[in-house]
């Protein structure tokens, strides 16, 4: 469903909760219906794919398994970890996956996935956004890979796919469901911040987020500098030693949660640089301010940093790069617009791959 560009608001009015209620369903319905006519990727990886347990007690006793920078990646779930933290630091129980070319998913753990990193290659933990069911995450995860390697140019690259629980039924009061999952990716943050003291310190990390999981990736962010996120300050997980680039896509987090008064104030000093993927046409962002009218301001996705922004940063802002994809993906939202761009895995190859700090294989030097 589609809105044509003649509705206008009046200025200075306030939408009454029945307009906010029909808007945000109708915006949010019509980006989700855009999945089914999305195009599908080139050279996938299977979409259907067993998962194999592995025996009990295996997981601490499991031998080095070969790199997965050619060849595959992880799958790591946090759907298992509290969701309601209640002022405490709550445990982080990932589920991992380990996905191989040719084998498919199978089980795996957060000790294979530390012993099976690289040491000193990048490490891309991507993020989705809402409204993402489990089998979606799974096969969006094979072509976000996919894509990304279409960007590394003689560089190697390891991914690790982060699943959060972010899908909800689309019901009538869809604005309630919204700012419950944003809240939601807020919380989940605090296992981003722990799955990145998990990884070699020797390997550069790119925190890639589209939508509401820029919001995972600014909560972790700000914790990884001490900061607080809904009540809770993580006891010791630390951004200091840590090469960390960020990308955010679709980015479903108010224009000026990065300053440094505000909820995300301290993820700029955890972060190398801020590549900002901004979208002027986005549909779903572009209704974003009414999920909670007179209080939410504009998305950082739609607007970028604002001139007022930038003043409030001050040096700080130099870190940020808003870079306007609104030709590339025009009136669309969902991920799938984004890595069916191979021009934009090559924007994003800098902060993927870490050219400045890792050397080309030696077989792509002969």
């Amino acid at each position: 469903m589609m809105f044509r560009e003649s509705i206008r608001m009046r200025p200075r009015s306030v939408a009454s909760p029945l307009v906010v209620t029909v808007l945000m369903f109708c915006v949010v319905s019509g980006a989700w219906a855009q999945e089914v006519s999305s195009p599908s990727p080139t050279a996938l990886p299977p979409l259907e794919v067993a998962v194999v347990d592995l025996p009990a007690g295996v997981e601490d006793t499991v031998e080095v398994a070969p790199s997965l920078a050619d060849s595959g990646y992880w799958f790591v779930s946090t759907h298992h970890s509290p969701q309601s933290f209640g002022h405490t630091c709550p445990r982080f129980c990932p589920c991992v996956l380990r996905y191989e070319e040719c084998v498919g998913f199978r089980q795996s753990s957060i000790v294979e996935l530390c012993a099976g990193l690289e040491p000193g290659v990048p490490v891309c933990i991507m993020v989705h956004g809402s409204f993402v069911d489990t089998a979606s995450a799974r096969r969006e995860s094979a072509y976000t890979w996919t894509w990304l390697r279409r960007g590394a140019m003689g560089h190697k690259m390891q991914m690790i796919y982060l699943s959060w629980p972010s899908y909800s039924p689309l019901g009538p009061l869809v604005q309630f469901e919204i700012n419950k999952l944003g809240r939601r990716a807020g919380r989940n943050g605090y296992y981003l911040a722990e799955l990145t003291q998990h990884i070699p310190p020797e390997c550069p990390i790119c925190l890639l987020g589209h939508s509401h999981g820029t919001r995972v990736i600014g909560s972790a962010l700000h914790l990884l500098a001490g900061g607080t996120v809904q009540g809770v300050r993580h006891p010791f997980a630390r951004a200091e030693g840590r090469h960390i680039r960020t990308v955010f896509a679709a980015s479903a987090i108010d224009h000026d949660w990065l300053n440094p008064t505000k909820r995300y104030g301290r993820a700029l000093c955890s972060t190398q640089c801020l590549l900002n993927l901004q979208n002027t046409r986005d549909p779903a962002l572009k209704f974003y301010a009414f999920r909670m009218p007179l209080i939410a301001k504009h998305p950082l996705g739609r607007t970028g940093l604002t001139s007022h922004d930038r003043r409030q940063l001050g040096s700080w802002g130099q870190k940020v790069n808003d870079y306007n994809v609104t030709g590339v993906i025009g009136a669309a939202h969902l991920w799938p617009y984004y890595f069916n761009k191979p021009s934009l895995a090559c924007v994003l190859h800098n902060y993927v791959y870490f050219p400045d700090r890792t050397a080309l294989p030696q077989a792509s030097l002969n």
